[in-house]
């Protein structure tokens, strides 16, 4: 996939980059946990970046509001406003895509869905974007979402 990475605010990418994002404020969930609360479906799959050294996997998405809960929607003006999910997952042992389907040149990137299971102390994560992802872990979860100005979302 290529992300434009001129369609998002500097802060975006530069964070990502340097792995500064303020996980400091994010919340330690389970992805059951979150399921069972959020949805990442319309949203929009941006990317994944991996950190070979620490074992941890950032997911980047820009969040559908539409599906979001009215408390949250209560508390912020998001109409039409851009909404950044990023879910850290640490202790990754697998990281796998299949069925890319690129029409001329275009990936799909909205997430139809995904599905969570825990087997053994192994955590599975499938996110269906078009393609399909699927990545193996061990460790904890962290969820983090701000809007373009880097105002936290508090989930």
């Amino acid at each position: 996939m290529n992300v434009d990475f001129n369609s998002y605010p500097d802060w975006w990418h530069r964070q990502l980059v340097e792995d500064a994002l303020p996980w400091h404020y994010g919340i330690n969930m389970s992805f059951k946990e979150f399921k069972d609360k959020y949805t990442l479906h319309d949203s929009y799959w941006i990317g994944i970046f991996y950190d070979v050294v620490q074992q941890t996997a950032t997911l980047a998405i820009k969040w559908d509001p539409v599906w979001l809960p009215n408390e949250i929607k209560q508390n912020i003006s998001i109409v039409n406003e851009s909404l950044y999910l990023f879910i850290q997952l640490k202790q990754v042992e697998e990281i796998s895509t299949s069925n890319a389907v690129d029409t001329m040149g275009l990936y799909l990137n909205v997430i139809f869905g995904c599905q969570f299971e825990k087997v053994d102390g192994k955590n599975f994560l499938f996110i269906d974007y078009g393609s399909d992802l699927n990545i193996i872990y061990r460790g904890a979860e962290r969820f983090l979402a701000m809007n373009r100005n880097q105002y936290l979302l508090q989930i």
